[in-house]
Parts: C-alpha cells; structure tokens; sequence
C-alpha cells in the first residue's frame, strides 16, 4: 500500500504524458493528413501539458534532482556546499508557497472562465499550480524527515 501512494505521482504524469501524446498526434493526423483540424485537441492538449509540466516539477523536488551544476557545486568548498543544501530545499520551499498562494488566486480567477471548444473551466488547469506546490511541501517535508533518520542512525551505528 505504501509503494502504491509512493508512485502515484509518476503514474498519474506517465498516464498524462500518454495522453498528451495521443491527443497531439491525433491532432496533427488530423490536421495534416485528414485536413479537417479539431479545436478541441489544442485547448486540451495545453490543459494537459500543464498538469504534466507542474507535475514533474514536484516529482523532481521528490527525487531532488531540479535543476544544479553539478560541476560548479563540486569546485566549492565543502562549507558552503552545506550552505547551499539549506538555501535551496528553503528556495524551492518558498517557490511552493508561492505556487500554492498565487494558484489558488489564480483557481479563482479562472472558475468561471470556460474553454471555447470544451464543457469545463480553465480552472482545471490551473489546479495544477497549487496541487504542485503542495506535493512539493510534502516531498521537501518527506525529505528532511529521511534525512534527519539518516543523521540519528548513523549516531547511533
């Protein structure tokens, strides 16, 4: 059960990305070979693309594995190295806030707007921002937790 709430994040953004696929080759087929294009492949892949574009986002900061130079980050000294494990989960932190905050301004904004080609409000899409920054709290919570049992285990043995 545990690995199941553990990997429903990647299932969820790998059965997205699937789609996505789906409905922009339909689109193009559609398009270029039937000449007769469907509006409604483009509003949906873009609803799409976002749920999997903020999706990822927190499935990086699950896998810490956003953006580094590692190259960079390997040349400086091992003090400010620590020094900058801290400043970026409290970076990334504030990033999240900030996409709970401002998407949920955003979610209310966009309620009541309804795509032209589809029977839903473009708050569907929006709900990926907040949605995101939460995942991303509790991926960065998730994280320290292990690593604070990492630090007392290694005390201990």
């Amino acid at each position: 059960m545990k690995k199941f709430f553990s990997r429903i994040v990647e299932d969820v953004c790998f059965l997205l990305v699937i789609v996505l696929a789906a409905v922009v080759f339909f689109q193009v087929f559609n398009r270029f070979i039937l000449k007769a294009p469907m509006a409604w492949t483009e509003e949906l892949a873009m609803l799409l693309f976002q749920w999997v574009v903020f999706l990822g986002a927190a499935l990086g900061v699950k896998r810490m594995s956003h953006f580094g130079v590692d190259l960079l980050v390997e040349k400086l000294p091992q003090n400010t190295r620590r020094c900058l494990e801290m400043i970026i989960p409290f970076s990334i932190g504030v990033i999240a806030l900030t996409l709970i905050i401002e998407g949920v301004q955003l979610l209310k904004l966009t309620q009541f707007q309804g795509y032209t080609t589809m029977p839903f409000s473009h708050a569907w899409a929006t709900a990926a921002m907040p949605v995101s920054g939460f995942l991303m709290i509790l991926y960065l919570i998730r994280h320290k937790i292990k690593g604070w049992r990492e630090k007392e285990g290694g005390l201990s043995g």
